[in-house]
């Protein structure tokens, strides 16, 4: 039946393994910056199995040598099997089986990592990875078979994955008892115009939803800090000299009683329906799947 796929020379796993690493890099120039060898080794190799497919894995674009279509198709048919294959050896070994968890920085840094050491508790034969990425990029990579499982926003589920609810992600105010010059907790509508504000304001829609709020107490509204993530923005509270809007998660990271929390309905539309999502496809190809998802959906529920 596969007689024909060892007729010729030209196939291999080295081979194989240089077409995911160029897919995922972009270009071979990425694969390695600066190495003209490894360049010229992957760019023949990629050579070789255009010949054996009698099809190009790669065009020139530029100086910048990519994946044809048909190179990103072999890519993505040929990852699922080599992860069944690196599985299958671990098995063998009697070796722990990797699985990646995705979601943005704050929500790894909050809920995830406070939880990883209950999943390994309850499952000894896997560990774990976490990346920091953003929602596209969690959407594309479990789709390319990249990443396993990702944390996103409901409405951010691609068609033709899965999800499981974990939650609605809450907002609040918090303003520092160092900032604050009496007892009793300020008004939600002294937050933005009584004190320096400390904003994330990396993600649209996100950053867009709160400024929407803010001008609707302030007009003359302007943060007087920008940061690049809620921990960072946390941080800021933290040193006491700042309030900010952060995710009713986060605020775990403040000393106990160092703070005021203030809730308010026009928080409400800047909650997020998180969901624990995959690609189908992992459940297939990989046999401890099915157990990890389960695992994950009940330990990360909040």
């Amino acid at each position: 039946m596969y007689d024909e796929l060892f007729s010729e020379r030209g196939l291999s796993l080295e081979r194989l393994k240089v077409l995911i690493e160029v897919h995922d890099a972009g270009s071979i120039a990425r694969t390695a910056p600066g190495n003209a060898i490894r360049h010229s080794q992957y760019s023949r190799q990629l050579r070789e199995l255009s010949e054996f497919f009698g099809r190009e894995m790669t065009h020139r674009h530029g100086k910048v040598l990519r994946l044809t279509p048909e190179g990103a198709s072999l890519a993505e048919m040929v990852r699922p099997f080599l992860r069944s294959l690196t599985d299958f050896r671990t098995e063998c070994r009697n070796e722990r089986q990797n699985f990646s968890i995705a979601s943005g920085d704050s929500i790894i840094h909050w809920l995830v990592i406070p939880k990883i050491g209950n999943l390994t508790k309850a499952l000894p034969d896997v560990r774990f990875t976490s990346l920091s990425l953003r929602t596209n990029e969690i959407v594309q990579q479990m789709f390319d078979g990249r990443v396993d499982f990702g944390l996103i926003r409901k409405n951010a589920v691609a068609p033709g994955l899965k999800f499981m609810p974990l939650g609605t992600l809450a907002y609040v105010a918090v303003i520092p008892l160092a900032m604050v010059h009496r007892k009793s907790p300020p008004a939600f509508s002294e937050v933005f115009k009584t004190f320096p504000h400390a904003m994330q304001t990396t993600e649209g829609q996100f950053t867009k939803q709160l400024l929407e709020v803010a001008f609707s107490q302030n007009h003359a509204f302007r943060p007087a800090l920008s940061c690049e993530s809620f921990p960072q923005t946390v941080a800021a509270v933290r040193s006491g000299r700042f309030a900010a809007i952060v995710p009713e998660l986060a605020i775990r990271d403040l000393p106990t009683g160092s703070y005021h929390k203030i809730s308010d309905a026009s928080l409400k539309t800047l909650q997020r329906e998180l969901v624990l999502a995959w690609n189908p496809r992992v459940i297939k190809v990989r046999p401890h799947a099915v157990k990890v998802l389960a695992e994950l959906g009940a330990t990360l529920k909040f």
